[in-house]
């Protein structure tokens, strides 16, 4: 397509055409009006109207582009605060996690503490309870720990042991035979003692105890038997 050039055209020069001098005014005049109104009218070559095109595309490409921008940075910064709101969340299940552990720690150490003191005050009651039996002349002093009731058995703040003596006492007057016994001048109160016994009668008596007291540490119906052969034996000993 090719663009219509339109030129001024000065009309005095063909005014001879026109008439010449005594020719018609009126058509002289109304022929530049008209090619005004031609020349007003606008017109593009192909050229102009590819550009125009381009300029179009060019823009609608630049706004698309923007707009993925927007949205690629949109997206972008969604996925960044997911990922924040994850590690807040794993931050804390850590934390949680380290202070359920730290509280099992604490727990099992006040446990082995408390079994520690424990352990540490039964040693001081042991000792206790053996230092009492033995000023009360005990045959066994683990015998005592055995039978012994420590129910009564406390140690104060000031870690003193208190009821020992209470306890070790009263075991002695359940279980005499558990201790040995003062030797008087006549243990069996008869005026007209028996004959001295030999070593040998002795020596089965105290057997026999022994084999007594064995029985009496897993059945204590036995311990009436102890106490008269224990009797029995005191009285041998005392003959002797």
């Amino acid at each position: 397509m090719f663009k219509r050039l339109f030129l001024p055209i000065n009309l005095q020069l063909f005014s001879a055409d026109l008439g010449g001098e005594g020719g018609d005014g009126q058509s002289t005049a109304a022929e530049p009006e008209k090619k005004t109104e031609e020349q007003s009218e606008k017109t593009f070559t192909q050229a102009e109207l590819d550009k125009i095109l381009a300029d179009r595309v060019a823009r609608e490409k630049k706004k698309q582009l923007e707009t993925a921008d927007k949205l690629k940075k949109l997206e972008e910064y969604e996925q960044a605060e997911e990922e924040r709101k994850k590690a807040a969340m794993s931050e804390a299940e850590r934390l949680k996690a380290e202070k359920e552990e730290a509280s099992k720690k604490a727990e099992e150490a006040a446990e082995q503490a408390k079994k520690a003191q424990e352990s540490a005050n039964q040693r001081i009651v042991n000792t206790e309870i053996k230092s009492i039996a033995r000023s009360l002349n005990a045959n066994d002093l683990n015998d005592v720990l055995t039978l012994l009731d420590k129910s009564s058995i406390e140690i104060d703040d000031e870690g003193n042991v208190k009821g020992v003596d209470e306890a070790v006492n009263t075991l002695k007057e359940a279980k005499p035979w558990m201790f040995k016994q003062s030797l008087g001048a006549d243990a069996v109160g008869g005026s007209n003692p028996a004959k001295n016994p030999s070593v040998n009668e002795i020596s089965a008596k105290e057997k026999e105890l022994a084999d007594a007291q064995e029985k009496a540490l897993k059945d204590s119906r036995f311990m009436g038997t102890v106490t008269r052969i224990y009797n029995e034996l005191i009285a041998l000993r005392q003959r002797k």
